[in-house]
């Protein structure tokens, strides 16, 4: 064979093994995706995924790739791996936006995006989803995936870059209903309820046009009555209070009624400060004839009464607790008294108006309610720019001494060293010969002692405070003024502001007739539960008088009003109270602060 023809053999042998290569490679793609198919179905996903992992390049060879990539992704994703199944969608949805099947992938896309907690992305795959006969699935996905998204704030901002999607206000407008009241942007979940037509009851928004004006109004007092002890002849009943509560209850019905408009119907239910005598009422069906319930005042009884009274949307008001929990996300929920938050907030917003000193000292004492008020103010404050420098708990005695100790530490003059100090920044005074304080003036701030009954910690506080005479300003609560070992000489010498709670004066006219009315009635003198049960009986039987047995939406725009024997009440978009005097002794009286104050002549 001459030179020529083998070189031309040689040439065809290429050729020819080429195409075969090629034809193989065509055939192999078809045959593989075709096998990674049928495990797909099946549902063995691992050998799918190997199976679709050969065909993931995209060229011009491989018909196969797009949706090769498609399936390995879902493969991979039932296999547990979200993070990976990401890569394939991603590439597909970047480079193929006229892929015909796009809007198929972008179900996926958007849903592993979510999953995988890219909110923003997610959100904007899914509302470029098109095609019509999709839109059912979509949403029903979009809406399922969206139930790990509790952040507001975080679904505020996806719905503002994609105004138009129906499903994410939805679930914003539910997530804003599952806040606490005080911290639900009202105006915002009434706009998304407009705007997207949203079904109140879905969401767990109680209609205002529910709200039923009647001529009598049932109102149920749950409490621990403990009806087999009333026959005993005990002198002091250990139930006393709650006699005292319902009696006051007994005298603002009567007073109520005496107007003639409308009546209030008292029934009595006795849940014996037993969670399961509570439950037996509950499951009863008696409460759900009536508009509204006060009590129970047990944390036990209570929770489940605030359960009940969500989802049977029945109103109740506790007269005595200051328990956020016991409002929780149940608007039916309402506290006579304000939050240990509540106050906080109050308290720190006077001091951020009245301090420019920026620095905060704050001691709590050892319940669970110092501790939430003492943190709650401290948010607050530094949100308002302050600096936090010492916050402590004081829970024995020896804290105490500690504290006192810290505030007034003495050194001797001779063994300091001057010329190691600033002292422009610093505080001198004379305690005895050859001792001075030295504390820096910027170093404490305000102090703020968060407790209503430690009395040693409080002592010990005002005690440094007049050691160091640099007048430190502190804020405390209306409660001291019943330690026996502080003065209100000194609470006035030292400026002190007090966190009142439903402050009233003992010298008004309406407190002497309520008193005389009730000692003609019940043969003695009221004492504090009483007046709080009478409160809470006038306050919000007036409100079903105004309002209907949904009182809260009347009660919810009408700001400040003025109480019956407490100086005031406002439920502003809120639960609990709103209204938190902050006093000062001036002349061993009491005033109202004026920004306070202000509320009131509001």
């Amino acid at each position: 064979m001459s030179r020529l023809l083998k070189f031309i053999f040689i040439i065809f042998i290429i050729f020819f093994v080429s195409g075969a290569i090629n034809l193989y490679g065509q055939v192999d793609y078809q045959q593989e995706y075709l096998a990674a198919k049928v495990n797909f179905r099946l549902g063995n996903y691992q050998a799918a995924k190997v199976g679709f992992g050969k065909l993931l390049e995209l060229n011009e060879q491989n018909p196969f790739a797009l949706y090769a990539n498609y399936y390995y992704a879902i493969a991979t994703y039932q296999l547990g791996d979200t993070t990976e199944a990401l890569v394939p969608l991603r590439r597909v949805w970047l480079t193929h936006d006229q892929w015909k099947n796009r809007d198929d992938l972008g179900l996926w896309y958007g849903k592993l995006l979510l999953e995988d907690g890219q909110l923003l992305k997610g959100i904007e795959v899914f509302n470029e989803i098109e095609t019509p006969n999709l839109k059912a699935a979509r949403y029903a996905i979009e809406l399922q995936s969206l139930q790990v998204y509790d952040n507001v704030s975080a679904l505020k901002e996806a719905l503002e870059l994609n105004p138009y999607d129906s499903v994410l206000a939805a679930h914003l407008a539910f997530q804003i209903n599952k806040l606490p009241i005080i911290d639900r942007p009202v105006a915002l979940q009434e706009f998304l309820i407009e705007s997207f037509q949203l079904d109140r009851e879905l969401i767990g928004v109680v209609n205002k046009e529910v709200s039923q004006i009647k001529n009598t109004y049932n109102v149920g007092v749950m409490m621990p009555f403990m009806a087999h002890d009333l026959t005993t002849v005990k002198g002091n009943k250990g139930n006393q209070f709650v006699l005292d509560i319902y009696q006051a209850i007994q005298v603002a019905a009567s007073e109520l009624n005496e107007q003639g408009r409308k009546q209030i119907k008292l029934f009595a239910f006795d849940t014996k400060r037993d969670s399961a005598v509570t439950a037996e009422i509950i499951n009863s069906g008696d409460l759900l004839q009536m508009d509204l319930v006060i009590g129970p005042l047990y944390p036990k009884p209570a929770m489940l009464m605030k359960e009940y009274s969500k989802e049977y949307r029945l109103n109740m008001v506790n007269p005595l607790s200051t328990n956020s929990t016991i409002i929780g996300e149940n608007p039916y929920s309402f506290l006579l008294k304000s939050t240990a938050q509540t106050r906080a907030r109050k308290a720190a917003k006077y001091a951020a108006e009245n301090y420019e000193n920026k620095v905060a000292t704050i001691f709590y004492g050892k319940s669970e309610e110092d501790s939430l008020f003492a943190y709650s103010y401290k948010k607050y404050l530094e949100a308002d720019s302050f600096n936090v420098k010492w916050i402590a708990p004081v829970r024995s005695a020896l804290a105490s001494s500690e504290v006192l100790k810290s505030l007034t530490e003495v050194f001797d003059a001779d063994t300091l060293n001057y010329g190691k100090v600033y002292i422009a920044n610093l505080k001198k005074v004379r305690v005895n010969d050859g001792d001075s304080l030295i504390m820096s003036r910027d170093s404490i701030g305000h102090i703020m002692v968060a407790t209503e009954d430690d009395k040693l910690l409080v002592f010990n506080v005002l005690s440094a405070v007049e050691t160091r005479r640099d007048s430190v300003p502190v804020i405390g609560m209306e409660s001291w003024v019943d330690f026996d070992q502080i003065s209100y000489e000194q609470i006035e010498r030292l400026g002190i502001v007090l966190v009142g709670q439903n402050f009233f004066d003992f010298t008004s006219e309406e407190l002497a007739a309520f008193k005389s009315k009730y000692k003609d009635t019940y043969n003695i003198l009221p004492s504090q539960f009483s007046y709080s049960g009478y409160e809470t009986m006038r306050f919000f039987g007036q409100q079903l008088f105004d309002y209907g047995n949904y009182f809260q939406y009347g009660l919810y725009d009408k700001g400040f009003q003025k109480g019956y024997l407490y100086t005031g009440f406002d439920y502003t978009k809120s639960n609990d109270n709103q209204f938190v005097p902050l006093l000062k002794l001036v002349d061993l009286d009491f005033i109202i602060l004026p920004a306070v104050q202000q509320e009131i002549i509001d």
